[in-house]
């Protein structure tokens, strides 16, 4: 049975809502996850830079020159929001366990994302209703992901940012509405057919990761349930 997603505008998260002045931060979300997880998260960051939100992942910015705890603090005080993997790499991860110590430090809001069945680090009390992940099917966690960020940051319309499976080359189209989305998800099916400004390929984006699918793949693809 699928997950049902419960919203509300602006809800806190773990440990409060977001700061009045989030537009001014230079990250909107801070991605804390093990190495493990890269190709997960990178994933998630490029789905989000796509929407227009700015995401802080360490691969992309590193310190030189910077302890670990110098460069978790300063990138975790330049970001609105921390989006916390728990997953198996994650929960017995040192620096997780020092993301999540600095999450505490700031106070800052926070979306924990958590493995099914995964052994989680003790004494978070900020660790309830967390988003629940299957590494077997991950794109139910990255939809509500999506989803709950989108209304944190009033992310309403918009453009969007897609690249073509086919050609590779990125064009712009509008941001779903997420009454389109939530539509698509009920009804298990991909989103309204869209065209490639580049090379004219017929694409649906998935209303759960918002990535493209061309036409002769949406024919035989299998969604979460």
């Amino acid at each position: 049975m699928r997950e049902q997603l419960v919203i509300t505008p602006n809800s806190p998260h773990g440990l409060g809502g977001l700061p009045d002045n989030w537009r001014e931060f230079p990250f909107q979300v801070y991605l804390a996850h093990a190495h493990e997880d890269f190709l997960l998260v990178e994933r998630i960051w490029r789905a989000l830079d796509h929407m227009g939100l700015h995401a802080y992942m360490y691969e992309h910015y590193p310190h030189p020159g910077k302890t670990a705890c110098e460069a978790v603090m300063g990138a975790m005080q330049d970001a609105a929001e921390v989006v916390v993997f728990l997953t198996d790499a994650g929960s017995g991860s040192a620096w997780v366990h020092q993301e999540l110590g600095a999450v505490t430090a700031l106070q800052k809001p926070m979306l924990p994302v958590v493995q099914v069945n995964a052994i989680q680090p003790s004494g978070f009390a900020a660790l309830s209703q967390p988003i629940l992940i299957d590494p077997r099917r991950t794109e139910t966690a990255i939809g509500r992901l999506l989803w709950l960020l989108r209304v944190d940051f009033e992310l309403f319309d918009g453009p969007l940012t897609v690249e073509c499976p086919q050609c590779h080359g990125y064009y712009q189209t509008d941001l779903p509405s997420l009454n389109a989305v939530r539509r698509a998800m009920d009804a298990n099916k991909l989103l309204d057919r869209d065209t490639c400004r580049n090379c004219s390929t017929s694409l649906y984006l998935s209303p759960w990761t918002l990535e493209p699918v061309s036409e002769q793949m949406a024919l035989g693809r299998a969604w979460p349930e």
